[in-house]
């Protein structure tokens, strides 16, 4: 039975005994192979390349929590390397709500305003 889905972070053994990490790019249910796109393996040809294995050899990866900014920024890179515009802009926009929340707890603004505010209340105009 597998535990794992299309998108979802996995690590794997091929039958050469290669230790994979990576994401899964594709299924074949009934032929029983999981398609892997590797990012970190022991054997550095395989790194960037899709690898084919048998499904009993795939462990998915428990989820992370993304609250760590250098955490989301080496996720960034991943997904620039691998070239997925939906992850990227997803991990953007994470990256995003740390650093206002980390802006709120130290009292700085992220962006500042660039509105002014006439502090006589009178409109000279």
């Amino acid at each position: 039975m597998m535990n794992y889905q299309i998108s979802d972070w996995v690590t794997a053994t091929t039958n050469q005994d290669e230790m994979l990490h990576g994401y899964v790019e594709s299924m074949d249910v009934l032929g029983g192979l999981t398609r892997i796109y590797v990012i970190a393996s022991d054997r550095e040809s395989t790194i960037g390349k899709v690898m084919e294995v048998s499904n009993q050899d795939v462990k998915k990866l428990p989820a992370i929590s993304l609250d760590i900014e250098e955490q989301v920024r080496s996720l960034i890179d991943v997904a620039l390397a691998v070239r997925d515009e939906m992850w990227f802009l997803e991990l953007t926009g994470k990256l995003i709500a740390i650093q206002q929340n980390e802006s709120k707890r130290s009292g700085r603004e992220l962006f500042p305003s660039l509105t002014f505010k006439n502090r006589l209340g009178v409109d000279q105009l």
